[in-house]
């Protein structure tokens, strides 16, 4: 048994280095260089102890990456990583001033590895509870699921000396959602793991957030403190981006809740409409109001088009069909795009241009991150892992001097901040979303 705040090691590295070897030699069976995260558990408090870069260093070889360039956050989706001997999924360490304070482990996510039977998520499940109590020899509590939680959890909670560890479940009319381990400190671990009853961690009022707002030398006006999540190869960049905006305003979800929400696949995405809808239902009960800015309709869009084959004949460029009864899908219209006459047209066309510009202003000097719908292709973007379709991403900044725009992808490190003209941005815009506190 596995005694969490009875250790006889002083350090995480300690652990680190004595607990492969012991596990050899009283388990010959044992392959060399399992990766397991019981370490994690091991070690008891003195994770709470411990300096995240000291942590990266000795389980860099268990897939651990930087989320992104401020080395705030750990992220390992290795396939081999497991946990009481059995696998488990994206793995995230989280730190606060450098010393780790959270731990998450995906057990089961639909996202990731897609359907499980009824029986086979409770048996699941189960099998996860006696671990921890085995592991930390402590009676689990039932935690009364927080009534303004984004999707309905179960959720068991153990105490130790030094921690809190939390096991929570979801499932929804199209079968089991996911199932996850959260570790603390104690006495911050209610806190750290969004209370034990409750979603709201620290959320901010909306005049704090100017005090994100930065400006640089050269005419950058950019947010800080947005969350960097890395939505993986999954179509999650809607979740994943809500994610991270919610998380910045202080409040706990991830992407596994907000996808059941809003009833993403991870091959097909999520739609816009159901995205909006989503975060209007998760935005009940805690102080937030969600506005469309730009919402993508039919109608308006074949406006366009209409308006880019007029002078696409002027040009003696190829058209694009504008009959949307004969119109499977949206790639038919935006791949038959010359992208040099769309932008011609996108921003000289009425007060449109000038609008989005405003709206961008206006809320990145708020200190409102937005949530920014585009159709990937039109216009060269370097290094990123999607060549077309449709994207979700964060608008976090601007540039008035040079005409840019700055935002963020949801996929890790050497995401957080790219910048591109003002004009090619709002042309692949599809749809422009905002969460703000109410107060």
């Amino acid at each position: 048994m596995i005694q969490i705040g009875s250790t006889p090691w002083l350090t995480l590295v300690a652990a680190l280095l004595i607990i492969p070897v012991h596990s050899r030699a009283e388990d010959e069976g044992n392959a060399e260089g399992k990766k397991s995260l019981d370490p994690v558990l091991q070690v008891g408090g003195q994770l709470w102890q411990t300096k995240l870069d000291v942590f990266q260093k000795h389980f860099e070889s268990h897939g651990f990456e930087w989320l992104s360039a401020s080395h705030a956050g750990l992220r390992s989706v290795d396939p081999d990583l497991e946990m009481f001997g059995e696998k488990v999924g994206e793995t995230i360490v989280r730190s606060d001033e450098g010393i780790i304070h959270r731990v998450d482990i995906s057990v089961f996510n639909r996202g990731d590895q897609g359907s499980l039977t009824g029986s086979d998520f409770k048996n699941t499940l189960e099998r996860w509870q006696g671990y921890v109590t085995s592991a930390t020899d402590t009676r689990p509590e039932e935690a009364k699921s927080a009534s303004d939680a984004a999707v309905g959890l179960k959720r068991v909670l153990w105490y130790t000396a030094d921690s809190a560890i939390l096991l929570e479940s979801s499932v929804s009319r199209n079968g089991p959602e996911f199932i996850r381990l959260r570790l603390a400190p104690k006495p911050k671990g209610a806190f750290y793991l969004g209370n034990t009853t409750g979603r709201v961690r620290q959320q901010v009022f909306r005049g704090d957030l100017r005090q994100n707002v930065t400006r640089q030398g050269d005419g950058d006006v950019v947010i800080k403190g947005v969350p960097m999540v890395d939505q993986g190869p999954k179509g999650y960049c809607a979740v994943a981006s809500a994610e991270r905006v919610f998380r910045y305003y202080g409040l706990e979800t991830d992407q596994h809740e907000m996808a059941q929400l809003a009833s993403s696949s991870s091959a097909g995405g999520t739609s816009q409409r159901m995205m909006y809808d989503a975060l209007k239902t998760a935005s009940t009960g805690v102080q937030l109001r969600v506005y469309d800015i730009i919402q993508f309709e039919t109608k308006d869009f074949f406006d366009w088009i209409e308006a880019y084959n007029r002078e696409a004949k002027k040009e003696g460029v190829s058209l694009a069909p504008d009959d949307p009864r004969r119109i499977v899908y949206l790639d038919q219209v935006y791949e038959a795009l010359d992208p040099a006459v769309y932008l011609k047209v996108k921003s000289s066309r009425g007060n449109f241009f000038s609008g989005f510009k405003d709206d961008v202003i206006e809320n990145i000097e708020a200190g409102v991150p937005l949530m920014w719908g585009v159709y990937l292709g039109l216009y060269p973007e370097k290094d990123i892992p999607q060549a077309r379709g449709g994207h979700m991403r964060l608008i976090i900044g601007y540039n008035r001097q040079k005409e840019e725009l700055i935002y963020s992808d949801s996929w890790g490190a050497g995401h957080e901040a790219k910048r591109m003209p003002m004009n090619q941005a709002f042309a692949m815009t599809t749809g422009l979303y905002t969460v703000k506190p109410a107060r």
